[in-house]
């Protein structure tokens, strides 16, 4: 018993498609109480407009009367009842917790709700909410989320008064003065509600006029063209005011089979003609349009035709609602929610959920595990029956993608489009669906999620700050804004991300290295371990050092200037790094989320980015001294980074002091930095000129790749850099890497026009880095942990720290003369 309860309790966690797991539920009780009472009273009320103003107040004063009643019954019956809740087993709340959200999504969970005509599709309105700012509600917004405490006014699509309801929308929004935000129309997957956007509702109804489709399961299933004309038909009503000076725009966001539908219904609209609205854009989120690349059309038959097990009498009630007297789950539910279980979670969801089992079964008996469980499978059944799961695979994809993933109509498709990806999408071949629909597709840019299955609308991605951010500018931001500026306007990533970084990229190559950082005295050039003696000052700060093979130390350092002194060191990055060529051509224009960071991003360029880094060029250099930043400057360049055999830590610097000149113009001081390591953790296999000599056309398509890579120095030809990588071969354990920041220039006595005083301080920088990487190449002969990499590690997993170096006496203080 207690092995098949955990596994039935990630099933249901799967089926109800909520990944971030609530506390009691005797926090949110209010919330169910309010959906409970909104489904009872409208099956049997319904307002009617503009036949009886007075009937949809007096509805909606029946609607609260009960509301206060049975809000007062609960409170009475939770009081009385502490002791029995103390005994609830967590699984128990949960469930409960899932079916209160279901409920809200079909009966309540916004402010208006308008109910189509004959097609049993209805579309609510959710109002900005007051309360989603609470920390409470940030805990968890699919179960705290203010969505769920609004109560909708009840309108027929045949008798609204649109007028009237814009009148009541108004005054909702938090400004109603001023300009009415775009229409955001959500519409939802499979299962007719959009339980995997619940926790994106509150913010997009900050930003938007939001309403959210749901299909009802009770009622004959509409077909796809139903579907699809219904959209088209809210579209036109909802925006066909008189008052309207300006056509209202319209977003559409589509998840899975909303996907697919969202792009059917564009094709509808784009045939309209109205100056009452006006296509804004379209968002796709992990698009069914990759139906009829999958066998779901075989495979959701044989699940459903388990239903011929069951007795109608086991289903449903004599009402026609659903019989909870059994104890059993339905064969239909527990292997449905088994195949939801494979498919829907990613990994870290997976985990997320295990975790959630594993300490669910300490707080409960086997008994209610098992009965939690049976409950959590009879969700899928409850929700999404076997007959209208039938229905809605066999007819509405197959349809739906034989009238959209036509070439010629998807060509002509000229909306502002985003597909938003998840990378490791189990149910769908959406990673692959995003490339073709972004060559398809006049204007489309895709966005990946890095790690992200099915359910991608969780805690990872901010539904409206991906929209604001995307090239549909639904706020018209950046076509009211100057161009992103990367010197002037790039921030630091949010803490949470900056440690994520650095324990997810950096640390590992700290562990492997065991890196040692120095600084020195600018007066007295004695060295100290650590960088308390690299300056901090209000002027801007020029790190001026010797790039190492590969660069793959970059990350130690930026990292340990973060961390220790709080330096952001701005790195000045090759073309070839800075625009991703490495990466191939990209065929798909790509957004990426702010600061997004995932451990299977293979780019470092990215990261680079994501931590400040700029492609160098004289105009950049210059603007981010003048702007009192930190630089990170390796003139050295490729060449340094892709030196050959023979070449370890030699400085290859061009004779010009341009650095100096513009340091000197905004009063910089220049810190230059010596490090050692890198070369001694690879073997040179092949360099650049033997490479370049390999028969077979190796070598000629070798030296063309370089020649139609672009230089870094804006003075050079793009062929006169050679941009090819050695062969080398990394060794098992790396050598211990050492950085030295020497005696510091300060540059504010010295005048940029003056040639020979800049090239008296460019040669005292040089000879600082190459004393220093001497020096440091002389004292590692003093740390017995150096080049032993083995030793080294011993050390770490015995003593849990990295070992001790060679003497700080080892160290020669700086001879130069600044």
């Amino acid at each position: 018993m207690k092995i098949f309860a955990p596994l039935a309790a990630a099933s249901l966690c799967v089926a109800s498609r909520v990944m971030a797991f609530s506390p009691p539920m005797h926090q949110h009780r209010r919330a169910a109480v309010l959906s409970s009472a909104v489904a009872k009273e409208t099956d049997t009320h319904i307002v009617e407009t503009p036949a009886s103003s007075t009937a949809t107040k007096d509805a909606a004063e029946r609607l609260d009367d009960i509301i206060d009643a049975r809000v007062e019954t609960e409170q009475e019956r939770t009081v009385s009842s502490t002791s029995q809740q103390s005994e609830e087993s967590t699984m128990e709340l949960f469930v409960t917790d899932m079916r209160s959200v279901y409920s809200d999504l079909e009966n309540g969970g916004g402010s208006i709700k308008v109910r189509m005509a004959n097609v049993g599709a209805s579309f609510t309105y959710v109002a900005p909410s007051l309360s989603s700012s609470s920390e409470e509600t940030n805990k968890n917004k699919q179960i705290f989320g203010g969505w769920r405490k609004q109560v909708p006014t009840l309108y027929d699509s045949t008798t609204i008064d649109w007028g009237e309801v814009h009148s009541d929308i108004v005054e909702t929004q938090p400004h109603s003065g001023a300009e009415a935000p775009p229409m955001l129309i959500y519409l939802p997957g499979l299962d007719g509600l959009g339980m995997s956007a619940t926790a994106q509702f509150d913010d997009l109804a900050s930003t938007f006029e939001l309403w959210r489709m749901t299909v009802d399961k009770s009622t004959a299933q509409p077909s796809f063209s139903q579907l699809v004309s219904t959209v088209v038909k809210f579209v036109k009503d909802s925006t066909n005011n008189a008052d309207a000076e300006t056509p209202r725009e319209v977003i559409l966001v589509g998840e899975s089979f909303g996907g697919l539908l969202t792009c059917a219904v564009a094709m509808a609209l784009k045939n309209v003609k109205s100056n009452k609205f006006s296509l804004k854009g379209m968002t796709l989120i992990n698009p069914a349009t990759s139906f009829d690349e999958t066998n779901w059309e075989q495979f959701v038959p044989l699940l459903t035709s388990l239903r011929y097990l069951e007795s109608q009498e086991d289903i449903v009630d004599s009402s026609g609602n659903f019989n909870f007297v059994n104890e059993l789950p339905t064969p239909y539910s527990v292997l449905g929610g088994m195949a939801l279980a494979a498919t829907i979670p990613d990994g870290n969801q997976f985990s997320s959920i295990l975790e959630f089992i594993l300490g669910t079964a300490k707080l409960s008996t086997n008994e209610q595990m098992l009965a939690a469980s049976a409950d959590g499978f009879r969700l899928l059944a409850e929700y999404l029956p076997a007959s209208v799961l039938e229905t809605r695979v066999l007819q509405w994809l197959p349809v739906g993608t034989s009238v959209v993933n036509n070439v010629d109509r998807l060509t002509k498709l000229d909306v502002p489009t985003l597909v938003i990806a998840g990378n490791d999408d189990n149910m769908l071949p959406t990673k692959e669906e995003a490339n073709r629909l972004g060559k398809l597709l006049p204007d489309c840019v895709k966005m990946e999620v890095s790690g992200a299955g099915h359910f991608v609308l969780d805690a990872r991605v901010n539904l409206t700050e991906v929209l604001i951010d995307s090239h549909i500018d639904p706020l018209d931001i950046q076509k009211n804004s100057p161009p992103y500026d990367p010197v002037r306007d790039w921030k630091l990533p949010p803490d949470d991300v900056v440690r994520a970084v650095i324990e997810k990229r950096v640390n590992p190559t700290k562990e492997r290295a065991s890196p040692v950082f120095y600084s020195t005295d600018a007066t007295t050039g004695q060295r100290r371990l650590g960088l308390s003696l690299v300056p901090t000052n209000d002027r801007s700060l020029l790190i001026v050092g010797n790039h190492q093979l590969f660069g793959q130390d970059l990350g130690m350092i930026i990292s340990q200037l973060l961390e220790d002194r709080n330096i952001v060191a701005r790195g000045l990055a090759h073309p070839t790094v800075a625009e991703g060529l490495l990466r191939g051509e990209q065929e798909v224009r790509t957004q990426r989320r702010r600061y997004e960071f995932g451990e299977d991003v293979r780019f470092e360029g990215d990261l680079f980015q994501m931590f400040g880094a700029v492609k160098v060029s004289p105009r950049n250099f210059f603007r981010l001294l003048q702007t009192n930043q930190t630089a990170l400057l390796f003139p050295g360049g490729v060449k340094e980074a892709l030196h050959g055999k023979g070449d370890d830590y030699k400085l290859f610097w061009p004779e010009k002091t341009d650095f100096v000149r513009i340091a000197a113009k905004f009063n910089a001081t220049i810190v230059p930095l010596s490090a050692i390591g890198a070369a001694d953790s690879a073997d040179i296999v092949a360099d650049a000129n033997e490479l370049l000599n390999l028969p077979f056309g190796i070598g000629e398509n070798l030296a063309n790749f370089s020649k139609s890579t672009v230089s870094a120095r804006f003075d050079a030809k793009d062929d006169d850099e050679t941009f090819i990588p050695p062969l080398a071969v990394p060794k098992p354990f790396p050598a211990r890497h050492y950085f030295l920041f020497g005696r510091s220039f300060d540059t504010t006595l010295l005048d940029p026009n003056n040639k020979d005083e800049c090239q008296r301080i460019y040669r005292g920088v040089k000879n600082e880095v190459e004393e220093g990487i001497d020096a440091l190449l002389s004292a590692r002969k003093d740390d017995p942990y150096a080049l032993d990499g083995v030793k080294r590690s011993s050390y770490q997993r015995l003593f849990g720290k990295d070992p001790p170096t060679f003497p700080l006496s080892s160290l020669p203080k700086s001879s130069s003369s600044v």
